[in-house]
């Protein structure tokens, strides 16, 4: 299996989205998240859960890193030997914004990307860096939409694209949900559906 498929997932934006909260209209890169989402692997059911950080070190700047766990959702014979797959991807990395309107910042991020696939016994890792860029608004005080175009690549897997898009809702400027859609530039190699929530500082 080849590691672009493996990590199709991951590229799809599984987590990395940096933080935006509608606080007398400012964009903010401070927070902590966690998400669960539902998506389809190379023909195979997977659901799974991560979390998310993000710190500013600086008016453009900032610290970013993600986690997250993926299962497979299907009880095969023998998945009662081996136990289902598992996929595990980190990221961290630096980032940089900066604002187009008073409500909506163009962002960039440079990552090191870290992926850990558990098949029937068998562990394969793959390991290279990542490229998002994206923009983030504030369609209202409390809507906030972003989308994400990701690149990823490594002497461990070939080059590979994917694009995410969240919809955002702050129940309080410290406090919001969020519902989106991510997707791999192989189509049906990896596609899903996320929701979240995150905790602004």
């Amino acid at each position: 299996m080849k590691y672009k498929a493996l990590l199709a997932l991951s590229a799809a934006a599984l987590l990395g989205s940096s933080a935006l909260y509608a606080q007398q209209n400012q964009l903010s890169y401070n927070y902590i998240g966690a998400e669960y989402f539902e998506g389809d692997l190379l023909g195979e059911d997977f659901d799974g859960y991560g979390a998310e950080l993000s710190l500013a070190i600086s008016d453009s700047f900032f610290f970013t890193a993600t986690g997250s766990k993926a299962e497979n959702k299907d009880n095969r014979p023998f998945q009662q030997l081996f136990g289902k797959p598992e996929l595990r991807n980190y990221t961290a990395g630096i980032g940089f914004h900066t604002s187009l309107t008073d409500r909506a910042d163009f962002v960039t991020a440079v990552k090191y990307v870290q992926s850990d696939l558990k098949v029937g016994g068998r562990s394969f890792e793959a390991d290279g860096f990542g490229v998002d860029a994206g923009i983030r608004t504030l369609l209202t005080p409390s809507f906030e939409l972003e989308g994400i175009v990701k690149y990823i690549n490594g002497d461990d897997f070939d080059e590979d694209f994917g694009y995410r898009a969240n919809l955002r809702f702050y129940v309080t400027p410290a406090f919001s949900l969020s519902a989106g859609y991510f997707d791999g530039d192989q189509g049906d190699a990896a596609d899903g559906l996320v929701a979240g929530v995150r905790f602004n500082f």
